[in-house]
């Protein structure tokens, strides 16, 4: 004769939530995932327009520079 303890109970919440979190588990994991992609995403579109805001702003020195050589005044 098996005992009710709260062992075997525990034992049997577990199993029964185990199965129905499942679904939501899988969900999960893919929202997670689609998460971190979109984050990565942007992480690499921000590091893309600081290295094009650093490249634009050393193109806008040079052109300063040739301008002032030249006896050229640049505006922008």
């Amino acid at each position: 004769m098996s005992e009710v303890t709260l062992e075997a109970i525990e034992e049997l919440l577990d199993g029964m939530f185990d199965k129905k979190l499942e679904p939501i588990q899988k969900v999960l994991v893919a929202h997670t995932a689609a998460l971190e992609k979109l984050l990565t995403e942007k992480k690499n579109k921000d590091e893309e327009k600081i290295v094009s805001a650093e490249r634009f702003d050393r193109l806008e020195h040079w052109a300063f520079q040739v301008g002032k050589k030249l006896g050229i005044k640049l505006e922008l």
